[in-house]
């Protein structure tokens, strides 16, 4: 890693760093770093922890960063508990997510986790409700091009509603998402919910510690494709396994079973790297995939990469890196083969053709291939 890197590394992990002769020019870089890796509001807390006494100009910016996490996530918790009071008022069980969940159960104090969003995950059936509660509160739905609201119902399982002065709510009936999980993944999310367990009460609930991990591995290493912020979901995951007991095989079984364990060893690897583990408790080797396939995912990943903001979200780069993550050959060549030629569903209400006539739907299977190929995306 980069010197910077390196220091913003050990500041977080707890290990500590030689600081002397550090330059304020220095300290700014890193505290900018840490900043866009959504860490910064970390810093002052781990200098106190570790005895390090930074420039008082930079301290001072660090801790307005602070303060402005803080200001923002207490309105942020403030909404939300509206948002989850008013659900619970209609019976409707909701699971909070991701930093919804972490600020409050990971980490020492709301402060000490940015969030972007709210994510909350609710059963399939109760979908409508829902929508109509959070209508009533004042939400809106919001609709991207790129992924119109009736394919995010019909296989996505994502709703974005907006309203002003509040977050973006994301309302999820299907948290581990996207085209590469339907298509190279085997993951019963019904089972997923029935070991959730209570956290603000029995209607208010959260994933299993190791349904977690599990979770937060994919999203990181699938969705994002292990850019933007990736640092944090790393600190995210290391607060999780020293906050509960973490049933490891239990999470090795099931990265195996749900052929899942690349994106997950990936993870857990740079978790390693970044936050140690001195127990020999992360199963790196019982998910190691072959040399072969190490080398390739290490040509797209590393923990430098990562801190550094490395994005392969475009492109060419980012189908041939979801390619290498695949647990089986089989599922590469159908996650090609989709995407080319995607199934009916999909096709039609991406480009909004539901009710289009079959020519319609064919000259668009045609031309969707090409489409890949003049904009060299996916």
């Amino acid at each position: 890693m980069t010197s910077d890197a390196a220091h913003l590394v050990s500041f977080l992990s707890g290990r500590g760093a030689a600081v002397e002769g550090l330059d304020e020019a220095t300290w700014d870089r890193i505290v900018a770093l840490a900043k866009r890796n959504g860490v910064a509001q970390l810093l002052p807390a781990a200098w106190k922890a570790q005895g390090i006494i930074p420039p008082l100009a930079v301290s001072t910016r660090a801790g307005e960063i602070r303060i402005a996490c803080a200001s923002r996530n207490i309105r942020l918790f403030h909404e939300l508990d509206i948002v989850l009071s008013a659900l619970q008022e209609e019976n409707i069980s909701v699971v909070p997510l991701k930093g919804a969940w972490l600020a409050e159960s990971a980490y020492d104090d709301i402060v000490q986790r940015t969030m972007g969003d709210v994510d909350l995950w609710i059963r399939r059936d109760d979908l409508d409700a829902a929508r109509r509660v959070l209508g009533s509160l004042g939400y809106s739905w919001h609709s991207r091009e790129d992924r119109p609201q009736e394919l995010q119902d019909a296989l996505t399982g994502e709703t974005q509603l907006i309203k002003k002065n509040a977050p973006l709510l994301e309302l999820h009936w299907n948290i581990f998402r996207g085209e590469w999980v339907r298509h190279t993944a085997r993951i019963e999310e019904r089972d997923v919910w029935n070991r959730t367990i209570a956290f603000k009460g029995e209607m208010v609930r959260q994933l299993s510690p190791e349904d977690a991990i599990l979770h937060l591995c994919v999203h990181l290493a699938v969705n994002h494709q292990m850019s933007s912020t990736g640092l944090r979901t790393l600190l995210d995951l290391d607060r999780i396994r020293r906050r509960w007991e973490i049933d490891w095989d239990a999470v090795t079984r099931r990265a195996i079973e749900w052929r899942i364990s690349n994106a997950v060893w990936l993870v857990l690897r740079l978790l390693d790297e970044a936050f140690g583990d001195q127990e020999r408790l992360l199963p790196l080797w019982e998910l190691r995939p072959s040399q072969f396939r190490r080398k390739i995912l290490a040509g797209f990943i590393s923990l430098r990469s990562l801190v550094e903001g490395r994005d392969v979200t475009r492109g060419p780069t980012r189908f041939l890196y979801l390619l290498a993550l695949v647990d089986r050959f089989s599922a590469a060549y159908l996650l090609v083969f989709r995407a080319l030629f995607p199934d009916l569903t999909w096709l039609t209400l991406r480009y909004g053709l539901k009710e289009a006539p079959g020519w319609r739907v064919g000259l668009q299977r045609l031309w969707h291939p090409m489409r890949i190929l003049l904009r060299r995306n996916i």
